[in-house]
């Protein structure tokens, strides 16, 4: 039989579920709450019908051990779910936020987690102070500890297991984190204080980092509601700060002419990555997975089938692509084939040359000299320095994307259309992100209709009568 409680605004309601291996009672509960205009009559027909429900379901096996803190079952969706369903960058990130989680809520069992806990947890994150972010610049010649002869750079990134994009930020003298900095003076044998200045910031945590804590807690509280220990799940009323709108950075059409020709003097390795990453509008990783069997020259295709991304601790590594729409077929404009078709060249070249020597794995479309699966930072490092010295507008690899996406609209294209090339999952999305460029296209679009103006009589603003003027004529 089922057991009824008033709790707070509600009412606890437990059913025994018999006794464990240890001879300890098992318990399973839920709490439900009446409206706030039901009577005490309709309230206690309401909660007996709850009741009956609740235990049919504890004997039907439908409802699992809600008393399970909350970290205890972080834990098990970690290992059950996250650790066979998920990306593995997916999986560092609900990793890394677990530890602040778990400090704020871990100790409350799932039955009894309100979304009142998870919106006073973003509050929380919120205040001044909490990030509690700590930087380290390196006030060391790095560069000349490491060494300038070719290669240097990947081996100490090896040694130390830390990224060549972090260590180049060193170099530059911009703050890298604490964890980095140390792993690198480790790898110097020196002491983190002789080889960094260490500081510690205070300022409220990002937006976009309270959203990404969400997530985490979203995904493990879904779950929960999945495995039938939770009816509902209590983020998803949860007060999420907003993130504010921010314009894709991209290219007009004369700065993406001047890129590409600028280009033209870079050496082919570069200038194809480059330049078929403005033609075709892919991901960083989608374009580093490319392989040359997903590649139709005579049809003008490409298919996308796998990514190439970058994880501290795991190195270049291949994964799916990022949803289901984004493994996706596409056609690609013949400038986009005739730029393949030199890098292929190019490649061809080089494989012979080096014979045996040539590292290539699975056919890939871009790899470095050698053959091997190009660093995805190392094309960032490239472009982001080619821009400087270039003088064009301050953009970045995924700028070169939106650049695709805001020309193809531009031009006309239907938005259903950018939104599949572009591997959205939504054209919800491709319309937030894009919004500038179909602004621009639509004021473009109402100008089609000024070739109608001489047909239609034009009336100066003194020829006019007033409204007002109108109303009192006609009151008259």
């Amino acid at each position: 039989m089922a057991t009824i409680q008033k709790q707070g605004r509600g009412y606890k309601i437990t059913v025994s579920q018999g006794y464990d291996y240890t001879g300890k009672r098992i318990r399973q509960y839920m709490t439900w709450i009446p409206e706030p205009d039901m009577t005490d009559r309709q309230i206690k027909k309401e909660l007996e019908r709850q009741a009956v429900l609740f235990e049919e379901k504890v004997k039907n096996g439908t409802v699992a051990d809600a008393t399970i803190r909350f970290a205890d079952f972080a834990d098990k969706y970690m290992a059950e779910y996250a650790q066979l369903y998920l990306k593995p960058k997916t999986v560092r990130t609900y990793t890394e936020n677990l530890v602040r989680i778990k400090q704020a809520i871990g100790h409350i069992r799932l039955c009894d987690l309100r979304t009142g806990h998870i919106n006073s947890f973003y509050r929380n994150l919120q205040e001044s102070g909490v990030r509690n972010r700590v930087t380290a610049v390196c006030k060391l010649d790095l560069r000349a500890q490491i060494g300038t002869q070719r290669g240097a750079l990947a081996a100490f990134s090896r040694s130390s297991g830390v990224s060549r994009a972090t260590i180049n930020q060193a170099v530059a003298g911009k703050p890298i984190s604490k964890k980095s900095a140390e792993a690198i003076a480790a790898a110097l044998g020196m002491k983190l204080t002789k080889a960094f200045t260490v500081t510690t910031h205070g300022e409220p945590m990002a937006p976009a980092s309270v959203l990404s804590y969400h997530r985490t807690l979203s995904s493990i509280l879904t779950r929960a509601v999945k495995w039938k220990y939770l009816q509902t799940n209590p983020a998803d009323n949860a007060e999420k700060p907003a993130l504010g709108r921010r314009e894709a950075a991209y290219l007009e059409e004369a700065d993406a002419r001047r890129l590409l020709e600028l280009l033209q003097a870079e050496p082919i390795r570069w200038r194809a990555v480059i330049t078929f990453d403005l033609l075709s509008g892919l991901r960083r990783a989608e374009l580093l997975g490319l392989r040359w069997k997903d590649v139709d020259l005579d049809a003008h295709t490409i298919t996308i089938r796998q990514t190439s991304n970058y994880l501290s601790g795991v190195g270049v590594y291949v994964s799916t692509p990022k949803s289901d729409s984004s493994a996706r077929p596409l056609p690609i404009s013949t400038a986009a084939v005739m730029i393949l078709l030199e890098y292929q060249r190019w490649q061809d070249a080089q494989r012979e040359k080096l014979g045996d020597a040539w590292k290539d794995q699975d056919g890939r479309v871009f790899t470095s000299d050698t053959g091997a699966p190009l660093f995805p930072d190392s094309v960032t490092q490239w472009f982001t320095a080619f821009v400087a010295r270039s003088g064009l507008p301050k953009v970045t690899v995924h700028s070169l994307r939106h650049t695709y996406a805001s020309l193809m609209i531009a031009d006309g294209a239907p938005l259903v259309v950018v939104s599949k090339q572009l591997g959205h999952a939504q054209t919800s999305t491709t319309a937030n992100i894009y919004a500038h460029a179909i602004a621009s296209a639509q004021v473009k679009a109402m100008q089609t209709f000024d070739r109608f103006n001489d047909l239609v009589p034009s009336v100066e603003p003194e020829d006019r009568k007033p409204e007002s003027g109108n109303k009192k004529a006609a009151g008259e």
